[in-house]
Protein backbone atom coordinates (compact mmCIF):
# COMPACT_ATOMS: atom_id res chain seq x y z
CA UNK A 1 0.00 0.00 0.00
CA UNK A 2 3.08 2.34 0.98
CA UNK A 3 4.11 2.17 -2.77
CA UNK A 4 0.74 2.68 -4.05
CA UNK A 5 0.10 5.71 -2.13
CA UNK A 6 3.62 6.90 -2.88
CA UNK A 7 3.90 6.62 -6.40
CA UNK A 8 0.45 8.12 -7.12
CA UNK A 9 1.30 11.24 -4.78
CA UNK A 10 5.00 11.92 -6.57
CA UNK A 11 2.95 11.66 -9.88
CA UNK A 12 0.35 14.12 -8.92
CA UNK A 13 2.57 16.30 -7.07
CA UNK A 14 5.66 15.92 -9.96
CA UNK A 15 3.29 16.45 -12.90
CA UNK A 16 2.59 19.37 -11.32
CA UNK A 17 5.70 21.24 -10.27
CA UNK A 18 7.32 20.17 -13.65
CA UNK A 19 4.55 21.94 -15.75
CA UNK A 20 4.53 24.57 -13.67
CA UNK A 21 8.57 24.68 -14.26
CA UNK A 22 8.04 24.29 -17.77
CA UNK A 23 5.28 27.22 -17.98
CA UNK A 24 7.78 29.80 -16.09
CA UNK A 25 10.81 28.92 -17.96
CA UNK A 26 9.86 28.55 -21.02
CA UNK A 27 8.52 32.26 -20.91
CA UNK A 28 10.36 34.62 -23.86
CA UNK A 29 12.22 36.18 -21.16
CA UNK A 30 13.65 33.53 -19.69
CA UNK A 31 13.84 30.99 -22.26
CA UNK A 32 16.99 32.12 -24.14
CA UNK A 33 19.03 31.95 -21.11
CA UNK A 34 21.62 29.60 -20.62
CA UNK A 35 21.06 28.92 -17.01
CA UNK A 36 17.28 28.39 -17.42
CA UNK A 37 18.06 25.77 -20.74
CA UNK A 38 19.46 23.73 -18.04
CA UNK A 39 16.39 23.84 -15.75
CA UNK A 40 13.79 22.63 -18.69
CA UNK A 41 15.96 20.14 -19.22
CA UNK A 42 16.00 18.96 -15.35
CA UNK A 43 11.92 19.52 -15.97
CA UNK A 44 11.97 16.98 -19.10
CA UNK A 45 13.97 14.81 -17.64
CA UNK A 46 11.89 14.90 -14.51
CA UNK A 47 8.86 14.22 -17.02
CA UNK A 48 10.42 10.81 -17.93
CA UNK A 49 10.78 9.48 -14.30
CA UNK A 50 7.49 10.72 -13.62
CA UNK A 51 5.73 9.07 -17.24
CA UNK A 52 8.39 5.91 -16.91
CA UNK A 53 10.48 5.20 -13.71
CA UNK A 54 7.01 5.80 -11.32
CA UNK A 55 4.43 3.49 -13.50
CA UNK A 56 7.37 0.85 -13.58
CA UNK A 57 8.17 0.59 -9.91
CA UNK A 58 4.14 1.36 -9.06
CA UNK A 59 2.99 -2.05 -11.25
CA UNK A 60 6.55 -4.11 -9.80
CA UNK A 61 6.26 -2.97 -6.05
CA UNK A 62 2.95 -2.12 -5.74
CA UNK A 63 0.88 -4.99 -7.62
CA UNK A 64 3.78 -7.33 -8.13
CA UNK A 65 3.39 -6.72 -11.52
CA UNK A 66 6.85 -6.99 -13.14
CA UNK A 67 7.77 -6.47 -16.47
CA UNK A 68 11.39 -6.28 -16.19
CA UNK A 69 11.35 -10.46 -15.80
CA UNK A 70 9.22 -11.47 -19.27
CA UNK A 71 12.56 -11.17 -21.09
CA UNK A 72 16.00 -10.76 -20.86
CA UNK A 73 15.81 -8.21 -23.37
CA UNK A 74 13.53 -6.12 -21.38
CA UNK A 75 15.28 -7.03 -18.24
CA UNK A 76 18.59 -5.40 -19.47
CA UNK A 77 17.20 -2.74 -21.34
CA UNK A 78 14.39 -1.22 -19.07
CA UNK A 79 16.67 -0.85 -16.37
CA UNK A 80 19.17 0.56 -18.20
CA UNK A 81 17.04 3.20 -19.29
CA UNK A 82 15.67 3.33 -15.54
CA UNK A 83 19.11 4.20 -14.45
CA UNK A 84 19.93 6.74 -16.95
CA UNK A 85 17.04 8.77 -16.71
CA UNK A 86 16.95 8.94 -12.62
CA UNK A 87 20.76 10.51 -12.89
CA UNK A 88 20.54 13.09 -15.38
CA UNK A 89 18.19 15.90 -13.39
CA UNK A 90 21.22 15.99 -10.63
CA UNK A 91 23.74 16.49 -13.72
CA UNK A 92 21.54 19.28 -15.20
CA UNK A 93 21.29 20.75 -11.85
CA UNK A 94 24.70 20.96 -11.39
CA UNK A 95 25.29 22.04 -14.84
CA UNK A 96 23.19 25.23 -13.97
CA UNK A 97 25.19 25.87 -11.03
CA UNK A 98 28.43 25.49 -13.32
CA UNK A 99 26.72 28.47 -15.69
CA UNK A 100 26.09 30.56 -12.86
CA UNK A 101 29.70 30.74 -12.13
CA UNK A 102 30.60 31.27 -15.96
CA UNK A 103 27.89 34.17 -16.10
CA UNK A 104 29.18 36.06 -13.19
CA UNK A 105 32.91 35.93 -13.18
CA UNK A 106 35.38 38.65 -14.19
CA UNK A 107 36.97 36.86 -16.82
CA UNK A 108 35.44 37.12 -20.72
CA UNK A 109 36.74 33.37 -21.82
CA UNK A 110 34.69 32.10 -18.68
CA UNK A 111 31.44 34.63 -19.45
CA UNK A 112 31.86 33.05 -23.24
CA UNK A 113 30.66 29.97 -21.88
CA UNK A 114 27.77 30.87 -20.29
CA UNK A 115 25.81 31.11 -23.83
CA UNK A 116 22.57 28.91 -25.28
CA UNK A 117 25.32 27.37 -27.51
CA UNK A 118 27.29 25.98 -24.63
CA UNK A 119 24.33 25.12 -22.58
CA UNK A 120 22.63 22.97 -25.52
CA UNK A 121 26.09 21.14 -26.06
CA UNK A 122 26.67 20.65 -22.40
CA UNK A 123 23.14 19.29 -22.16
CA UNK A 124 23.88 16.88 -25.31
CA UNK A 125 27.18 15.62 -23.48
CA UNK A 126 26.16 15.07 -20.15
CA UNK A 127 23.41 12.64 -21.40
CA UNK A 128 25.80 10.83 -23.75
CA UNK A 129 28.35 10.60 -20.66
CA UNK A 130 25.63 9.09 -17.74
CA UNK A 131 24.10 6.96 -21.03
CA UNK A 132 27.89 5.57 -21.25
CA UNK A 133 28.38 5.27 -17.59
CA UNK A 134 25.13 2.73 -17.44
CA UNK A 135 26.27 0.53 -20.29
CA UNK A 136 27.45 -2.35 -18.21
CA UNK A 137 24.19 -2.74 -17.17
CA UNK A 138 23.30 -4.20 -20.74
CA UNK A 139 26.20 -6.87 -20.30
CA UNK A 140 26.02 -8.12 -16.63
CA UNK A 141 22.15 -7.62 -16.03
CA UNK A 142 19.92 -11.26 -16.23
CA UNK A 143 16.66 -12.52 -14.85
CA UNK A 144 17.78 -14.71 -11.84
CA UNK A 145 15.40 -18.24 -12.02
CA UNK A 146 15.23 -19.10 -8.26
CA UNK A 147 13.57 -15.38 -7.56
CA UNK A 148 12.54 -13.89 -10.62
CA UNK A 149 14.11 -10.81 -10.80
CA UNK A 150 16.32 -8.76 -12.90
CA UNK A 151 19.78 -8.73 -10.78
CA UNK A 152 23.33 -7.99 -11.71
CA UNK A 153 25.43 -10.94 -12.33
CA UNK A 154 27.75 -12.03 -10.53
CA UNK A 155 26.90 -10.07 -7.36
CA UNK A 156 30.38 -8.56 -7.56
CA UNK A 157 29.37 -6.35 -10.07
CA UNK A 158 26.27 -5.56 -8.39
CA UNK A 159 28.94 -4.01 -6.08
CA UNK A 160 30.58 -2.34 -8.16
CA UNK A 161 27.14 -0.75 -9.97
CA UNK A 162 26.14 0.14 -6.72
CA UNK A 163 29.17 1.97 -5.77
CA UNK A 164 29.29 3.63 -9.68
CA UNK A 165 25.76 4.98 -9.33
CA UNK A 166 26.45 6.76 -5.96
CA UNK A 167 29.35 8.16 -7.37
CA UNK A 168 27.59 9.17 -10.76
CA UNK A 169 24.08 10.15 -9.03
CA UNK A 170 24.88 11.53 -5.98
CA UNK A 171 28.86 12.54 -5.26
CA UNK A 172 29.68 14.12 -8.42
CA UNK A 173 26.56 16.30 -9.16
CA UNK A 174 26.32 17.42 -5.63
CA UNK A 175 30.29 18.63 -4.80
CA UNK A 176 29.80 20.64 -8.24
CA UNK A 177 26.70 22.53 -6.85
CA UNK A 178 28.61 23.13 -3.55
CA UNK A 179 31.45 24.25 -5.06
CA UNK A 180 30.06 25.98 -8.11
CA UNK A 181 27.28 27.70 -5.92
CA UNK A 182 29.69 29.23 -3.69
CA UNK A 183 32.26 30.19 -6.22
CA UNK A 184 29.36 32.01 -7.75
CA UNK A 185 28.22 33.44 -4.52
CA UNK A 186 31.73 34.72 -4.00
CA UNK A 187 31.68 36.40 -7.34
CA UNK A 188 28.38 38.14 -7.48
CA UNK A 189 29.98 39.64 -3.44
CA UNK A 190 32.83 40.77 -5.81
CA UNK A 191 30.32 42.79 -8.21
CA UNK A 192 28.29 44.25 -5.18
CA UNK A 193 31.53 45.69 -3.96
CA UNK A 194 32.84 46.72 -7.02
CA UNK A 195 29.07 48.14 -7.61
CA UNK A 196 29.54 49.95 -4.12
CA UNK A 197 32.97 51.48 -4.73
CA UNK A 198 31.55 53.66 -8.14
CA UNK A 199 28.80 55.09 -6.13
CA UNK A 200 25.92 53.07 -7.55
CA UNK A 201 22.60 54.35 -6.05
CA UNK A 202 21.18 52.71 -3.25
CA UNK A 203 17.77 50.74 -4.94
CA UNK A 204 20.79 49.14 -7.30
CA UNK A 205 23.01 47.43 -4.04
CA UNK A 206 19.64 46.41 -2.96
CA UNK A 207 18.87 44.47 -5.62
CA UNK A 208 22.43 43.00 -5.91
CA UNK A 209 21.97 42.10 -2.02
CA UNK A 210 18.30 40.49 -2.92
CA UNK A 211 20.42 38.79 -5.65
CA UNK A 212 22.93 36.86 -3.14
CA UNK A 213 20.53 35.68 -1.18
CA UNK A 214 18.56 34.07 -3.25
CA UNK A 215 21.75 32.26 -4.98
CA UNK A 216 22.48 31.05 -1.46
CA UNK A 217 18.99 29.80 -0.60
CA UNK A 218 18.40 28.18 -4.03
CA UNK A 219 21.93 26.50 -3.98
CA UNK A 220 22.07 25.29 -0.92
CA UNK A 221 18.54 23.74 -0.96
CA UNK A 222 19.43 22.05 -4.26
CA UNK A 223 23.00 20.92 -3.00
CA UNK A 224 20.56 19.52 0.05
CA UNK A 225 18.00 17.72 -1.56
CA UNK A 226 19.87 16.14 -4.66
CA UNK A 227 22.56 15.36 -2.07
CA UNK A 228 20.74 13.62 0.25
CA UNK A 229 17.90 12.27 -1.58
CA UNK A 230 20.10 10.94 -4.43
CA UNK A 231 22.39 9.21 -1.69
CA UNK A 232 19.58 7.69 -0.10
CA UNK A 233 19.04 6.24 -3.57
CA UNK A 234 21.88 5.05 -4.36
CA UNK A 235 22.93 2.95 -1.06
CA UNK A 236 19.04 1.40 -1.34
CA UNK A 237 20.59 0.13 -4.50
CA UNK A 238 23.24 -0.96 -2.64
CA UNK A 239 21.69 -2.52 0.05
CA UNK A 240 20.05 -5.27 -1.63
CA UNK A 241 23.32 -6.62 -2.93
CA UNK A 242 25.27 -5.78 0.17
CA UNK A 243 25.22 -9.56 1.41
CA UNK A 244 24.06 -12.32 -1.49
CA UNK A 245 24.04 -14.90 1.49
CA UNK A 246 20.63 -13.32 2.35
CA UNK A 247 19.02 -13.96 -1.27
CA UNK A 248 18.86 -17.75 0.50
CA UNK A 249 16.25 -16.72 3.16
CA UNK A 250 13.23 -15.20 1.36
CA UNK A 251 12.01 -13.57 4.95
CA UNK A 252 15.41 -11.96 4.82
CA UNK A 253 15.38 -11.03 1.03
CA UNK A 254 11.68 -9.84 2.02
CA UNK A 255 12.76 -7.55 4.67
CA UNK A 256 16.16 -6.45 3.08
CA UNK A 257 13.98 -5.58 -0.47
CA UNK A 258 11.41 -3.51 1.21
CA UNK A 259 13.95 -1.72 3.14
CA UNK A 260 15.87 -0.94 -0.29
CA UNK A 261 13.13 0.07 -2.18
CA UNK A 262 11.90 2.45 0.38
CA UNK A 263 15.33 4.07 0.25
CA UNK A 264 15.41 3.60 -3.98
CA UNK A 265 11.69 5.76 -3.60
CA UNK A 266 13.46 8.41 -1.39
CA UNK A 267 16.05 9.14 -4.22
CA UNK A 268 12.78 9.99 -6.63
CA UNK A 269 11.82 12.36 -4.60
CA UNK A 270 14.38 15.10 -5.38
CA UNK A 271 13.09 15.47 -9.32
CA UNK A 272 9.24 15.22 -8.16
CA UNK A 273 9.34 17.46 -5.47
CA UNK A 274 12.29 20.45 -7.00
CA UNK A 275 9.69 22.81 -7.97
CA UNK A 276 8.15 23.31 -4.66
CA UNK A 277 11.40 23.65 -2.82
CA UNK A 278 13.62 25.56 -5.24
CA UNK A 279 11.70 27.78 -7.52
CA UNK A 280 8.76 28.54 -4.89
CA UNK A 281 12.15 29.30 -2.56
CA UNK A 282 13.00 32.12 -4.81
CA UNK A 283 10.70 35.20 -5.05
CA UNK A 284 12.11 35.84 -8.40
CA UNK A 285 10.55 32.88 -10.10
CA UNK A 286 7.56 33.50 -7.35
CA UNK A 287 7.21 36.77 -9.07
CA UNK A 288 7.02 35.61 -12.20
CA UNK A 289 4.80 32.81 -11.78
CA UNK A 290 2.14 35.33 -9.82
CA UNK A 291 2.87 37.89 -12.83
CA UNK A 292 1.91 35.23 -15.65
CA UNK A 293 -0.76 33.77 -14.09
CA UNK A 294 -2.36 37.27 -13.36
CA UNK A 295 -1.59 37.82 -17.07
CA UNK A 296 -3.65 35.20 -18.00
CA UNK A 297 -6.41 36.12 -15.98
CA UNK A 298 -6.44 39.32 -17.71
CA UNK A 299 -6.37 37.84 -21.15
CA UNK A 300 -9.50 35.90 -20.14
CA UNK A 301 -11.84 38.53 -18.64
CA UNK A 302 -10.33 40.68 -21.59
CA UNK A 303 -11.60 37.43 -24.13
CA UNK A 304 -15.03 37.38 -22.09
CA UNK A 305 -15.44 41.19 -22.30
CA UNK A 306 -15.05 41.40 -26.28
CA UNK A 307 -17.46 38.49 -26.46
CA UNK A 308 -20.25 40.14 -25.08
CA UNK A 309 -19.61 43.49 -26.89
CA UNK A 310 -19.44 41.48 -30.71
CA UNK A 311 -22.99 39.91 -29.02
CA UNK A 312 -24.72 43.00 -28.13
CA UNK A 313 -23.46 44.69 -31.34
CA UNK A 314 -25.13 41.85 -33.79
CA UNK A 315 -28.27 42.11 -32.10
Amino acid sequence: MFTRYWCITMFIVGFIGHSLNLYVFTRRTLRFNPCVRYLIASSIAGYLIIFIILPLRLLQFGYNISLFVPSIILCKYLTFLCSWIRILPCWFIALASVDRYFFTSSSRILNSWSSIRASNCFIFLSIVFVGLTQTPILFYFTIDPQIMRCLGQPNSFQKFNGILIMIIWSFIPSLAMLIFGFLTINNTQKLAQNITGQNITKPKRKRTKFLDRQLIQITLIQSILFGLTSAAGAIGGMHNVLNNNLRKDRIALARQSQIGNILSFIGLLSPCISFYLCTLSSRLFRRKLIKLFHVRQQNHVQSVTNGLHMSLRTR
